[in-house]
Order: C-alpha cells, then sequence, then structure tokens
C-alpha cells in the first residue's frame, strides 16, 4: 500500500496528566532557544538546499539530515508542549529519531526534485497555507468600549481546542481522543507543507486532515503531476551504523551558533554598507545631502522645528570645519516667508501666548505631522525684527538659509516675513558630509567573508550534527553497499508528485 513521503506519528501510550500542562512553557524554554538557532541554520540551510537543486538537482544529503532533524525535534516538543499537550515525557535534546518517544518523524530521502521545483514550490503550497491559516491563524472581536478603548480577544481554532484539552486533562484527567486526534492531524499537515516548501520531498502533500496516530494511504489518483519522473522516488535504504556521538559535538555546537550569530551581523553591516553607498549616490557635487520635499500647510503663526540638542564633537571633527553645514529651504512663490534658527530658549519666549505648530513627523509621500499649542491663534510680532537669529533668510520664491552647525539647543522657525497667521510652504532640508563612498565600500568589504564565514560555519556544524544524529537509514543505498543488496529499511519508496493535484 503506497503512502505519503513525510511520515509524522503520534502515540497515546503515554498521555499527558492533570496538572503539569501548567508549567510546561518554562519547562520547554530550554528547548525554544535551542529551536531558535535550529530553525535559524534550517532557513540558512534551505537556501542552500534550493540552490543546490537548481544548479544539480540533487538535494544535499548533509542539509537534508540535519533539516529532517529540526523538523522533527519541533514536533516533539509541539506535541509535548502547547500544540496537542499529548504526553507528559520529556523530550528528548537530539535530532535524532527516538523510537520508543510517544511522537516523531520520518522522511524518505534525500530527495531528487525537478531543479526547477525550488522556483515555484512556495507557489504550489498557496492552497494549503491559506487553508492551515484558518486553522491555525489568530482572529478576535472587539469587546466592550468605544472604537479608541475597546478591548479584543484574540484566538485560534487550534489555539480553542488546546484549552478545551487542558481544562479537560484539569476536570477529568484525560483528554477528549476526538480534539487530540484533530490536533496532531492540523500539525501532521502542517509539517507536511513545510517539508515541502523546504524540498525535503518532492512530494506534493495531500489535501486531507490525516486525525490521529496512523496515516491514510495516498490516493495515487489525485497526487500525481505530469512532470513526475522516477527520479524523484528515493532508493531503497538500509541500515548503516550510527556514528558515535560523543567526541566533537561541542565543537559542532558552538560551530553552528557562530553561524546563526554572525550571519545578522553580517547581514547588518551589508545593509549598511549599501546604505552609505546609497547616501553617497545622493550626495551632490557640493556635498550636500538633501531631504524630500516636505509640504506644510498651517493656520498659526509659525511652525517650528525645535529641542534640536547638537554636540559637534560627537559628529562632527572640529578637523572638519567644511563640513557639519545645513542647509533650510523654503518656498512658496507668493507670499515672502521668513527661516530662522535660534536658541530655543529665545524662541518661546518670542511665542509665548500664541500659537505654534510644533514639526512631530513626516513622510515619505511627503506630508508632515505638526503638534499644535494650546495658545490662540494670532499674529506674531515681525520675524526679522528680532535680534537673537543665529541665522536667517527670507524672501518671496525660494528662500534659502545656511547655517554652521555649533554646540547648543536650538529651534528652527518658519513663518510669514509679516508675522501674519497662515504658513504654506514647500520645505527641504541638506546636510553638508564627508564623501562616504570609502566607509560604504569597506564596509561590503569587510560583509562578504563574514556572510561567507557565517554560512560555512552553518554549515559544517549542521551538518556534522545531522550526521551524528540522523537516522542511520539516511546513509547507504542498496545500490552503493559492497557486496549487493542487503536487508533494507521497512520504509517503502513512494512515488513523487512535484506540482499540485490535478
Amino acid at each position: 500500500m503506497n503512502r505519503y513521503g513525510v511520515q509524522v506519528r503520534s502515540s497515546g501510550s503515554s498521555p499527558a496528566g492533570r496538572w503539569l500542562w501548567l508549567v510546561k512553557w518554562l519547562l520547554l524554554i530550554p528547548h525554544y532557544l535551542i529551536l531558535l538557532v535550529l530553525w535559524a541554520a534550517f532557513a540558512v540551510l534551505t537556501l542552500i538546499a534550493y540552490v543546490a537543486v537548481l544548479v544539480t538537482g540533487r538535494y544535499p544529503p548533509a542539509i537534508f539530515v540535519f533539516n529532517v532533524g529540526v523538523l522533527r525535534w519541533s514536533w516533539r516538543v509541539g506535541f509535548y508542549g502547547y500544540q496537542v499537550l499529548g504526553t507528559d515525557r520529556y523530550p528528548p535534546f537530539t535530532l535524532a529519531e527516538v523510537p520508543d518517544y510517544p511522537a516523531g518523524l520520518l522522511i524518505d530521502g534525500p530527495p531528487r526534485p525537478p531543479r526547477w521545483l525550488p522556483l515555484v514550490a512556495w507557489l504550489f503550497a498557496i492552497p494549503h497555507i491559506l487553508i492551515l491559516s484558518v486553522l491555525t491563524a489568530t482572529g478576535g472581536w472587539r469587546l466592550l468600549g468605544d472604537d479608541a478603548d475597546a478591548s479584543v480577544a484574540s484566538f485560534s481554532l487550534v489555539g480553542v481546542g488546546v484549552t478545551i484539552v487542558a481544562i479537560s486533562l484539569a476536570v477529568r484527567g484525560r483528554a477528549p481522543r476526538g480534539l487530540r486526534d484533530l490536533l496532531v492531524g492540523v500539525a501532521r499537515w502542517s509539517l507536511r507543507v513545510v517539508a515541502y516548501v523546504a524540498l525535503l520531498t518532492a512530494q506534493y502533500p495531500p489535501f486531507r486532515l490525516d486525525q490521529g496516530d496512523t496515516e491514510s494511504p495516498v490516493d495515487q489518483t489525485g497526487s500525481s503531476d505530469p512532470s513526475d519522473s522516477s527520479d524523484s522516488r528515493p532508493a531503497a535504504r538500509r541500515p548503516a551504523p550510527a556514528p558515535a556521538a560523543g567526541a566533537g559535538v561541542a565543537g559542532l555546537v558552538i560551530a553552528l551558533t557562530s553561524g546563526v550569530l554572525l550571519l545578522p551581523a553580517a547581514a547588518g553591516i551589508l545593509i549598511g554598507g549599501a546604505g552609505v553607498l546609497a547616501l553617497a549616490a545622493n550626495r551632490d557635487a557640493a556635498g550636500y545631502v538633501t531631504s524630500p520635499a516636505l509640504r506644510i500647510d498651517s493656520p498659526t503663526g509659525a511652525v517650528t522645528a525645535e529641542d534640536l540638542r547638537i554636540h559637534t564633537g560627537d559628529v562632527w571633527s572640529r578637523a572638519l570645519v567644511d563640513y557639519g553645514r545645513v542647509r533650510i529651504t523654503a518656498s512658496n512663490p507668493s507670499t515672502p516667508l521668513f527661516v530662522g534658527i535660534a536658541p530655543q530658549a529665545d524662541v518661546d519666549r518670542w511665542l509665548a501666548g500664541t500659537a505654534r505648530d510644533r514639526l512631530a513627523g513626516g513622510s515619505l509621500s511627503g506630508g508632515v505631522r505638526l503638534d499644535r499649542t494650546t495658545d490662540p491663534i494670532r499674529d506674531v510680532t515681525a520675524p526679522a525684527a528680532q535680534s537673537f537669529w543665529l541665522a536667517s533668510a527670507s524672501g518671496t520664491g525660494d528662500v534659502v538659509l545656511d547655517w554652521q552647525v555649533a554646540d547648543g539647543r536650538f529651534a528652527v522657525v518658519l513663518a510669514n516675513a509679516t508675522g501674519a497667521p497662515g504658513v504654506r510652504a514647500t520645505g527641504r532640508i541638506a546636510t553638508r558630509i564627508p564623501d562616504p563612498t570609502g566607509l560604504g565600500f569597506g564596509l561590503l568589504g569587510g560583509a562578504i567573508p563574514l556572510a561567507v564565514l557565517a554560512l560555512a560555519l552553518t554549515y559544517l556544524g549542521a551538518a556534522g550534527l545531522g550526521r551524528r544524529h540522523g537516522p542511520p537509514s539516511a546513509d547507504v543505498t542498496d545500490a552503493d553497499a559492497p557486496g549487493g543488496p542487503g536487508p533494507v529499511d521497512v520504509r517503502l519508496p513512494v512515488e513523487a508528485a512535484s506540482g499540485p493535484d490535478r
């Protein structure tokens, strides 16, 4: 009888007790921390496997064993924890299959999927993802309260099912068998889809909720695809001696963890280098980098950007006296404008008792968010008549203010030159900076070898752990074994389908 190549096993031989589920979240913290590293490695190695399949048509065996082990470990934790609450037997810390544990996972392979499958596996999986999202995604409804203060109760079907299992365990001492089987079925479906997207199997997942400990056979009339070939069929495996899992494991764990931790650092440096080069590309011939245009429309007498604290020694070296300049441009073709920079205390005294809009934020579309004071809207005294400005400019059309940055606490003011309410303008802010091109290329030059090192450490650590803790049947085929055929693994070969059901 044919069956699907991803076998998700569960057993009710060691059921959960009444109260342990209350503290399982605490007991599982070590597993969660380890799985955080393992899943990061899983994602990286899956991308490497995608490239390998595209180029060679083969899934790397070392990556296969490790990724299957990550899925297996996750399923044991989910079965023990808040995915099923199926047992109180603590999950083992291993990638290997543990035959006597109440939950396990086996996948036939490594597979030989079509080379094009990495490009479309995620697309083929979308129908499954949509169905599973209905079963597992969190929804909610609004409780009592108005739109601003109403609280929201969230839930998911699986979450509700696990909650009912927990209550039943506390009250009756056992879980409803049908509900437990349903939760196992949802988990089994999810694991099949993840395995397919990760190319751990080339066989398309069936649209079927196989509940309980056993699985239904594959319907060969509904899961085939014209692109299927015999190359996708895993060869029969015979057990090979399991390698010793003692010496050297610490080094593999350190390599894997170091690689996973270095990857975000390399990605951050890479993104930083690209950002610096993008900044350099936006720098004009005079060395200024200009912001997008900001549209300002206020009924008050002044618009301000306040509490600007500048410490030139922290950002600009005083030796770079030609840099650290700020240029503010305000444009209105019909109304004379005034732009000025002054100490914050002087601006506060000048505008005391008069409403003003303070700049609180902006958007990429050019809009600004203004925060208005509670004072009445009225004229302000003519800004050009004030003597406290450190730099100022006024006029019609493009009004340009240049200022050499200095230490202190400042405010930028935009107003009509007459002081009348109703300020409308388009503004831009530019800062003069040294050429950062060398820094950008330096960051990229450092990020690339760091990323290569991180990928190498991740692969070496994961491959080594997979060989030590993976299933022994994933090593030797009968065709490759010396002396001809021998005893084969009890897992039978299955027909592979690389596309969705027809």
